[in-house]
């Protein structure tokens, strides 16, 4: 990945935020997106550009995605899952809308996407194409809609508790001034079972003042990255207690003058998978004898599914999984992703803690029978790997 050499304006405060607390952060987003950047050419890093092709369905949906809303999107990779037909979506910092565009077409004429943006520019551009864009669905009305909020207050914005399936956001969270509520918020509108999957933007450390204060770098999503260990306690904190890393891609940041400021941090582009299973999901992958095999009912992933960096399920061969892990692809039936997988046995008795093998490779994992592969698990600050 390559930085973007644009011709975005330098800050008018010397590059440095102003002190004044969330509202001062808002403002700056807004000039930034709204004003300041003409399209994504003018983007000073690579921060905000795909983190790795899509796969080839979303490519043919963002085919029929207005021209007007592919150009002044900026986001951090393509966070968005196949298989969502019928469920209920929520778009957080939604911009041109983009991905509730694409989302618009996954779900189908019986989902429903909701997109939630503080932008007026933004926005804007997203309501202009709506009606349109659906009408050449062949939609009989529009499923998808924005609202303007701020991904911190959805409540503010009329958005209720339980009230959708799967909530995504495409490099947007890093620029909140407060990312604990915005992670509690995605936790409060989601269903029983629901999803929080989205990419955005980590540091390997905790950055210093002088960087977070830098205008150009917040609105290039690189002041407000969180160290990714502070963003792990706050995910599970908010009730999201097994973080999953999907994909992960290095962030390059080349102009010489922005480079300086930022030192030796690094910066990822990562996109993680959150779970709503209150109920099921522990602190540790804990061992229960479960099996779970994917059905290859997701079109576009026939042959395999991927859950996360260590999970691929290969259709119909059965793998034996940790507690968590079985209820992600459907234990009882209350995962989004329950209609695609078969979960065998119960948590009747327990084996102790799941013997899980370290890194992205559960491929490679050891077996633990003569035709079914251990999956590879990374729950809790105290994980088994």
């Amino acid at each position: 990945m390559s930085c973007c050499n644009g011709s975005a304006k330098a800050p008018t405060s010397g590059g440095q935020l102003n002190q004044d607390g969330p509202t001062s952060t808002y403002e700056v987003v807004q000039d930034y997106y709204g004003k300041v950047l003409g399209n994504t050419r003018d983007l000073k890093t690579s921060a905000c550009t795909a983190s790795g092709r899509p796969h080839a369905h979303i490519i043919a949906a963002m085919k029929k995605v207005p021209e007007e809303v592919m150009d002044k999107f900026y986001g951090c990779g393509a966070p968005l899952p196949l298989g969502i037909d019928g469920l209920r979506v929520l778009d957080l910092g939604s911009g041109s809308g983009r991905d509730s565009y694409v989302c618009a077409q996954l779900v189908g004429e019986q989902g429903q996407v909701t997109g939630i943006d503080m932008t007026p520019e933004q926005l804007k551009v997203s309501q202009r194409h709506a009606d349109a864009y659906c009408q050449q669905l062949n939609y009989k009305k529009a499923n998808m809609h924005f609202v303007e909020g701020h991904i911190e207050y959805l409540d503010k914005a009329g958005i209720a508790d339980k009230s959708f399936d799967l909530v995504i956001s495409n490099c947007v969270v890093n620029l909140s001034p407060d990312k604990k509520r915005v992670l509690q918020e995605a936790y409060r509108v989601l269903a029983h079972g629901g999803e929080f999957y989205f990419s955005d933007v980590y540091c390997d450390r905790r950055l210093p003042q002088h960087v977070k204060d830098h205008e150009v770098l917040w609105g290039e999503c690189i002041s407000g990255a969180l160290y990714i260990e502070d963003f792990k306690r706050l995910a599970r904190d908010a009730g999201f207690a097994d973080p999953r890393v999907l994909s992960s891609a290095r962030i390059d940041v080349t102009d010489p003058e922005l480079s300086q400021v930022v030192g030796n941090a690094v910066f990822h582009s990562i996109t993680y998978r959150l779970f709503k299973l209150p109920e099921q999901l522990e602190s540790l992958c804990e061992d229960y004898g479960q099996v779970a095999v994917y059905k290859g009912t997701i079109k576009g992933h026939e042959h395999s599914y991927q859950l996360d960096d260590h999970h691929t399920f290969v259709t119909g061969k059965p793998m034996l999984v940790c507690g968590n892990t079985a209820a992600m692809v459907g234990e009882d039936g209350v995962s989004w992703l329950a209609r695609n997988f078969q979960v065998t046995g119960n948590r009747s008795v327990h084996y102790g803690l799941y013997q899980c093998v370290t890194g992205p490779s559960a491929t490679a994992a050891a077996s633990q029978g003569p035709s079914v592969p251990a999956d590879t698990c990374g729950a809790g600050s105290q994980a088994c790997c």
